[in-house]
């Protein structure tokens, strides 16, 4: 549809100016974005957001320690109207060129250094507004790595990170064969911790000590890198170069002996004393050449943190005790499992606790608890004692069936120690003889009254019979549909429910909780009666040979 009348003509000449009107605005208001962002990030040190992976640091930067070189990215910021940003990079010579400021040397100082001298420059530029200097981005560094190490050669790190990461770096290339890999591991125990030295390029050596740094956190014991660094790891023999610390020490042992270490010293690398240990008592053992001398003397090693006393300073061999309080208490405790009214865990004391005051204190027995089954469970071995008693048991001359008697008697016990206490005639007829002293971790046990004996085996229906007191053992075994058609009758056994000994019936009595078992009588093929008529015919023979020739020798 045409637009033929003077009013629609004018009004989309209206519309067409307003859109113009708006895009020039909007134009205008860009430009002058780009601008403000030109003034506030000059182009030449516009800060670039890149898809680097953040680097992870133990701990922040030390300005005082790190050591600025070429290729370290820093960011130079003056905070004003208007403000610049700068984020520059140390050139090769080790100089930093600032836009409208100048180059400025940096390489060799500390950033610390490299704060104060950048911003004495840019003030002769800015003289208002605050200036800030940072470091955003470490450079890297090669660095060589030789001596008792796996792989030796170089390698690139990060200037933020230490003389073990190194270390670590050239172990990491550990054999993937077994043996190799043994090997590998036994050569890297001989590795020093104490003496690694490092050799700076300007020619400097210092000696690192990784257990100091990693006891202390002191950046002496262990320095960041630099260019050019070499770190020679020497082997260390623990036989001859050691000292050693014992006792109320956090980690006690064998440590590499430094020249010039004092006690405080290896206190420190052995991570201090423990909460009972008595620093004011602190024995030192020394040798003489030969090792036939020994001489003891005691210090404080208090008065000595304190800067009271004058520390001793330790010879290669030196041994260090230091003693303990006494501390008797213990976690005493033991368990009550079953029929009583709060079972649980229970403290005691030291060798005094009695059963009974134990039963008292966990509410005393429920009615359903079977006392005559009650035992208390004592565990007196760890497992390794357990194995070494094996050991020893077997040096004794016992036949087979002897030693696989004792074995199994022995593994029994060393699991589990039936302490000898009749329940019913301490907690029912009042004999305090059976109230035993409970040790640590005694498991007391009370089982449920079972009033069932189980009648198993060689009968027509196994299973659990009702119990009735002074019934005979074949009573139960009629209840259990009686005996089976192979049932060895002449050898049932009465096993008892809480001992698990096996009786004769003519020994024993029935009672709540027995196993009654009925064994099978043995097949016996064809084959079998043959031959043991073969044996009593063969014997029968020589009998009778045997006779024949003494009445021959008579007459």
């Amino acid at each position: 549809m045409g637009m033929n009348s003077p009013t629609e003509r004018r009004t989309l000449a209206g519309v067409v100016l307003v859109c113009l009107v708006c895009a020039f605005v909007s134009g205008s208001i860009a430009q002058e974005r780009e601008r403000l962002l030109e003034q506030l990030l000059p182009r030449a040190g516009k800060t670039q957001i890149s898809g680097e992976t953040p680097i992870a640091l133990e701990e922040p930067i030390d300005p005082k320690t790190y050591i600025v070189g070429p290729s370290d990215r820093i960011t130079v910021s003056i905070w004003g109207s208007p403000s610049a940003i700068y984020e520059l990079t140390v050139t090769p010579e080790g100089t930093l060129l600032i836009p409208t400021v100048g180059e400025i040397r940096v390489a060799e100082l500390s950033l610390a250094e490299v704060k104060e001298r950048t911003i004495d420059e840019v003030r002769k530029k800015y003289v208002a507004g605050q200036i800030t200097v940072t470091l955003t981005q470490p450079r890297s560094v090669v660095v060589t790595v030789t001596g008792v190490v796996i792989k030796q050669g170089s390698y690139t790190l990060l200037a933020t990170e230490r003389v073990d990461k190194a270390i670590a770096m050239a172990n990491m290339a550990m054999d993937t064969a077994r043996e190799e890999r043994e090997r590998q591991k036994a050569m890297l125990r001989t590795a020093s911790q104490r003496n690694i030295l490092l050799k700076r390029r300007d020619g400097t050596v210092s000696r690192v000590d990784l257990p100091r740094f990693y006891a202390t956190r002191n950046s002496t014991a262990n320095p960041y890198l630099l260019n050019g660094d070499v770190i020679l790891v020497p082997r260390r023999d623990l036989d001859r170069d050691f000292v050693s610390i014992y006792g109320g020490i956090t980690a006690p042992g064998q440590y590499e002996y430094v020249e010039g270490d004092r006690l405080t010293d290896l206190l420190l690398i052995s991570h201090g004393f423990t909460p009972l240990a008595d620093s004011s008592h602190v024995e030192i053992s020394r040798l003489d050449e030969r090792g036939n001398r020994m001489v003891n003397w005691v210090v404080d090693a208090k008065a000595i943190f304190a800067g009271e006393a004058e520390d001793v300073l330790l010879q290669r061999g030196d041994r260090v005790f230091v003693k303990e309080k006494p501390q008797e208490r213990r976690n005493f405790v033991v368990e009550v499992q079953g029929e009583v009214l709060y079972p649980g865990f229970y403290p005691i004391t030291k060798e005094s606790t009695k059963l009974s005051q134990v039963i008292a204190s966990a509410g005393g027995f429920t009615q359903h608890a079977f006392l005559p089954g009650a035992e208390i469970i004592r565990t007196s071995l760890t497992e390794k004692e357990m194995d070494l008693e094996r050991l020893l048991s077997s040096r004794g001359y016992i036949t087979p069936i002897d030693s696989a008697y004792y074995n199994t008697e022995t593994s029994i016990r060393l699991r589990r120690e039936v302490v000898a206490v009749d329940f019913e005639r301490l907690f029912l007829q009042g004999d305090s003889t059976q109230d035993v002293t409970l040790h640590a971790w005694d498991l007391i046990k009370v089982p449920a009254r079972k009033k069932t004996v189980y009648v198993f085996g060689q009968v027509v229906s196994p299973g659990h019979v009702p119990y009735e007191k002074g019934r005979s053992y074949e009573y139960y075994i009629r209840k259990a549909g009686g005996y089976a058609e192979r049932a060895r009758k002449g050898d049932v056994k009465i096993i008892k429910g809480k001992t698990k000994q096996w009786l004769d019936v003519s020994k024993t009595e029935v009672e709540e909780g027995d196993n009654i078992w009925v064994p099978m009588k043995p097949h016996r093929d064809f084959a079998y009666y043959m031959n043991l008529y073969a044996q009593v015919a063969s014997a029968l023979s020589v009998i009778v040979g045997i006779g024949v020739l003494i009445r021959q020798a008579s007459q």
